[in-house]
């Protein structure tokens, strides 16, 4: 896997940041196992000649056989493309491991849930990219960034080792959705929708398969109308650097209203193809005499 020695006051002071929960102990120390990032198996390019396992190098390494001996206990940390069947698939894997004091899933405990359907608006939990959201203060929020790589936007493929940016757009969507869900509308039962007004990213830097936090700030609020209206920020960040940002304009309206105006929209729209499709046969067909001598 190459030569990756890290000191122990390099190495035990990041880990107590990336998660609040004590480590457990185990055979080896902690400052004494070797830090290994654990990715999903799209992301295999990006795991080459780095301190980096896809999910199945690992799952290959708890079957090795007890006859055999591991180079190094490691200390493993969820990076990207992990879904919660891989994280609990890998946790069990790991209990029948002939070496399972050699691998140390601390992280892997305490790791934050995706956010419910309720909030993100998926249906399918591998389409969910963000965490429930938290309250900083009135207008700046939380969420971890969560790819899984069976998501609907990865289903294809992936090429180089970075996150494609759409991921990046689909998670701040979601973000919206889910900050407007939980904190900043009654909760009275009513059902909304969400209409965009406008949406800008700016890419500052490549985002890798590594965790990474999303800073939410609502920046712009407008309640004088029956329908609220928002503009607000969201930060990416990876390794305590800004990755991404994109800025997103919104409307939000009872869900009745926006159907209504929907269907005369819908209805308008199809009459207004015909009359056009009308115009442009008239203007191509030919004369009826010409099809008749035809």
């Amino acid at each position: 896997m190459g030569n990756h020695a890290v000191a122990e006051s390099e190495f035990v002071t990041p880990l107590s940041e990336i998660s609040g929960a004590p480590l457990r102990e185990s055979a080896a120390p902690v400052a004494k196992r070797r830090p290994i990032l654990v990715v999903g198996d799209k992301f295999r390019e990006f795991s080459s000649e780095k301190a980096v396992l896809t999910l199945s190098q690992l799952q290959g390494l708890l079957d090795i056989p007890a006859g055999l001996a591991l180079c190094e206990p490691l200390f493993l940390i969820p990076g990207q493309g992990l879904g919660e069947k891989d994280i609990e698939s890998v946790l069990a894997r790991a209990q029948t491991s002939a070496h399972r004091d050699q691998f140390d899933f601390s992280l892997w405990h305490s790791l934050p849930k995706r956010a419910e359907r309720a909030l993100s608006h998926k249906h399918r939990a591998k389409n969910t990219l963000i965490s429930a959201p938290r309250r900083i203060d009135a207008s700046l929020f939380e969420l971890d960034f969560l790819v899984d790589e069976d998501c609907e936007l990865m289903d294809d493929h992936q090429t180089g080792q970075h996150l494609q940016g759409m991921l990046v757009v689909e998670a701040a969507r979601q973000s919206f959705l889910a900050v407007t869900e939980a904190f900043l509308l009654p909760r009275d039962g009513s059902k909304s929708y969400f209409v965009f007004n406008s949406l800008a990213a700016e890419y500052k830097r490549f985002m890798f398969p590594v965790p990474a936090l999303m800073r939410y700030r609502v920046r712009e609020r407008d309640d004088s109308g029956h329908n609220p209206r928002f503009v607000v920020d969201i930060h990416f960040e990876q390794a305590g650097q800004e990755a991404a940002k994109v800025t997103c304009g919104f409307t939000v309206m009872p869900d009745w209203r926006i159907r209504k105006i929907e269907q005369t929209l819908a209805q308008q729209a199809v009459e207004r193809h015909f009359a056009d499709l009308g115009t442009s046969i008239a203007a191509i067909r030919p004369p009826a005499a010409a099809l008749i001598l035809g």
